[in-house]
C-alpha cells in the first residue's frame, strides 16, 4: 500500500492510504514530486464544481419542501373529510376525489 497526502486550496491537507493500486487512470489526480516513501498528489477539480454543490444543495431542500408541504396538504384535506363524516377510503368511499385540498397536494 501507499499513503498519500492531498492538499487542497484552502491549505487543509488529507493523507490517504491506497492498497493494491497499480497506476492513477484519472485525469483529476496528478502526481508531484515526492520524498522519501510520500508522494504528494495534486487533485484538479473541474471550474465550477463549488457551484454544483451548491445547486444540489438547494435541488436536495426544494424538493424535501415540496415533498413534505404535499404530504401536509393531502393530509389537511383529508382530515377535513373526515371532520364531515364522510366514508374513508379505505372503506371504499372516494370523496376524496372531490377535495380540491387533496388535489392541491397531489398536484404539488
Amino acid at each position: 500500500g501507499a499513503v498519500l497526502s492531498f492538499s487542497c486550496r484552502d491549505s487543509c491537507q488529507a493523507w490517504c492510504r491506497i492498497i493494491n493500486v497499480s497506476e492513477s487512470h484519472s485525469p483529476f489526480v496528478t502526481p508531484m514530486e515526492g520524498t522519501g516513501n510520500e508522494t504528494n498528489w495534486s487533485i484538479s477539480m473541474p471550474s465550477g464544481s463549488k457551484y454544483h454543490l451548491y445547486i444540489g444543495l438547494a435541488l436536495a431542500i426544494g424538493s424535501s419542501i415540496f415533498i413534505g408541504s404535499s404530504f401536509i396538504l393531502k393530509k389537511k384535506g383529508l382530515l377535513k373529510l373526515a371532520d364531515r363524516g364522510v366514508t374513508r377510503a379505505g372503506q371504499g368511499g372516494y370523496s376524496y376525489l372531490k377535495e380540491w385540498l387533496w388535489w392541491a397536494g397531489l398536484l404539488s
